[in-house]
């Protein structure tokens, strides 16, 4: 797919929104999701032609009207009775009326469903993407394609799709009719309509093209909304409240600057479309008006040609703005088309009946180097050999940058390997079920996310369904039970978002409390005590030693006091591994990188105790 440049905006490989056969497959693209509400969006079509074809109805009856009125002149449908005239005007308004109410409600529903099953579809497609795929597109952006797009696809459906039908009706009833009735009235009305139809595709280039920059501005401003608030903490503790409102402010007021000359190219084009029909229509009375003092036509005959050019007129209107929004919308579904062309690691369908496999004895890194895209002159791991024993733990150290996050984001198959393979009991990973593979798995991130739920439901993530005996084992198993019960609500406390209700500590718990449920066969810590105070260290720890004990584990580690009973010791240093060994063999080597970590941190955790 595109993706969104370092502002956030889109790129300009976009396909641009005209119409073409392209766009055609769009529309049908779009129109696929009605499927499901097909014969509730047929009797609405239905009853929009009938709406449509009996609106007609209403200049030649009106002209009868003014007919009989002035010149006793009788229908030719109706007689020379008003009162027939007038009752059958009653019904035909009635049943227009209720037959548009039941074409306006139904339209609106069938909008509102196939929209609601799009968006579902365009949140599976994201949530099923690969996690490269976030690291190169901005949140904000993707969800103002959920939000801003799929509204503009939802009017498509529910009011734009219909007024165009309606207009199009209106409008080849009325041209038909008063070419046939009134063919020399018709010819000086109709000349201006090619003028119109050129100046229609003019501004609506121009439209759509400045209403592409507008809905990318304003995705532009969703991102700094996100970012802003997401990060509230950071605002607030650098009192940034007054930088992020300029920067909103900023970005909002080119979101406005875009939609204020939208609406000028909107504003000219309507001028036109107005001048251009109104002044057919005063040449239409004049020649008309000649005819009616010289006794060639009655009165209520040039009204139901009046009458109907306005219907024209206002069908021809219609078609401008409608033709704008129309650009918009095949703009949206161009972009949402992208999103859902991308592929998935992840195919639902599968993944619903997948079993994970059978882990006998061993993970095995063969041979594995890997380069971020986006940093290709940077090689994070360089030829990395490395085995996970069943039931063993191993931990990885180094500094930062040296590749131990990405470790774990390559057994989890966030990324490939550049080159080389990782193998499960000898079979390539890439060859397992994604879904499958990764139920193997539990991971406990240094930053910890929680949802915005209760206590209870965040543990039971890892075990969807899971029991509340359950819930409660796994919290004590991993110190949390203590804390959660000295709330007032217990399990049912609110986290907050992002669980910025709870300390550190607690948050790092109630992950440890969510693995601990999952009971998975490979466990992954990436430094999940790195940032925590020394009691809350412990309390962790001692969850942690109660988790490891028999499980397969690889633990990203900063405090090396944590790592010392690990069975293999691996130290990263520029992508490659400096040492590796136990505890006791790794201090055994003089001037070791291990031995000066360890006895740095052994330094300054008794500086820290004396002080």
């Amino acid at each position: 797919m595109s993706r969104f440049n370092s502002a956030g905006k889109m790129e300009e490989d976009l396909p641009k929104a005209r119409f073409s056969k392209e766009n055609l497959k769009d529309a049908f693209f779009i129109f696929s999701f009605i499927k499901p509400y097909r014969t509730k969006f047929l009797i609405g079509l239905i009853f929009l032609a009938l709406t449509s074809g009996l609106s007609l109805l209403f200049p030649t009856i009106l002209g009868d009207l003014i007919n009989i009125a002035v010149h006793a002149k009788p229908s030719k449908y109706f007689g020379s009775s008003l009162k027939t005239v007038f009752t059958v005007l009653g019904i035909l308004i009635f049943t227009t009326s209720l037959l548009a109410l039941f074409r306006i409600k139904w339209f609106a529903e069938v909008g509102e469903k196939s929209v609601a099953d799009i968006r579902i579809k365009l949140y599976e497609k994201i949530i099923t993407l690969p996690v490269d795929f976030f690291y190169q597109n901005r949140v904000g952006e993707l969800i103002s394609r959920i939000s801003n797009d799929l509204s503009q696809i939802q009017d498509t459906i529910s009011t734009i799709f219909s007024n165009v039908i309606r207009q199009t009706i209106i409008l080849i009833g009325g041209v038909t009719y008063v070419l046939l009735t009134f063919p020399d009235l018709a010819l000086w009305f109709l000349s201006v309509v090619p003028l119109i139809i050129a100046f229609a595709f003019y501004f609506g280039k121009k439209i759509k093209d400045n209403a592409r920059k507008t809905q990318d501005a304003l995705a532009q401003t969703s991102i700094v909304l996100e970012e802003s608030l997401q990060g509230i903490s950071s605002v607030k503790s650098f009192t940034n409240e007054t930088f992020e409102i300029a920067r909103y402010a900023k970005g909002l007021k080119g979101v406005v600057s875009l939609a204020i000359r939208n609406a000028g190219f909107r504003g000219a084009f309507a001028g036109t479309v107005m001048f251009l029909m109104f002044g057919a229509i005063t040449l239409v009375l004049w020649v008309g008006l000649t005819k009616v003092q010289q006794g060639l036509m009655e009165i209520g005959t040039l009204n139901k040609f009046v009458f109907f050019s306005m219907f024209i007129a206002g069908s021809l209107a219609g078609f401008a703005e409608n033709y704008t929004q129309l650009q918009k919308s095949i703009g949206a579904t161009q972009r949402v088309k992208e999103i859902l062309k991308e592929n998935s690691e992840v195919i639902l369908k599968e993944a619903l009946n997948s079993e994970k496999p059978v882990f006998e004895t061993s993970l095995q890194f063969n041979n594995v180097s890997f380069v971020y895209p986006s940093r290709l002159e940077q090689t994070i791991i360089n030829h990395l050999n490395l085995t996970l024993e069943k039931g063993k733990q191993i931990a990885i150290v180094g500094p930062s940058g040296m590749g131990k996050s990405t470790i774990a984001s390559m057994l989890l198959k966030f990324y490939e390997p550049t080159q080389g393979s990782i193998e499960l009991d000898g079979k390539n990973i890439n060859d397992i079920d994604t879904t499958a593979y990764r139920k193997l798995f539990a991971f406990v991130p240094q930053e910890i996310l929680l949802f915005g739920g209760s206590i209870k439901e965040n543990i039971a993530y890892g075990k969807p369904g899971a029991k509340d005996d359950e819930v409660i084992l796994a919290a004590q198993t991993a110190n949390a039970h203590e804390f959660i019960t000295s709330f007032t609500e217990g399990y049912e406390t609110m986290v907050g978002d992002r669980g910025v209700k709870l300390s550190g500590g607690q948050r790092q718990r109630i992950a440890l409390a969510r693995a601990v449920l999952k009971n998975p066969e490979i466990l992954i810590l990436d430094e999940a005590t790195s940032s925590l105070d020394s009691q809350s260290e412990l309390l962790v720890q001692d969850a942690l030693d109660k988790l490891l004990v028999n499980r397969t584990s690889i633990v990203i580690a900063h405090r090396l006091s944590t790592i010392k009973n690990a069975d293999l010791i691996v130290v990263l240093d520029n992508g490659n591994i400096a040492e590796k060994g136990t505890h006791s063999e790794l201090m055994a080597i003089a001037d070791g990188i291990y031995r000066n970590y360890y006895t740095i941190q052994a330094m300054e955790k008794h500086l820290e105790i004396t002080s």
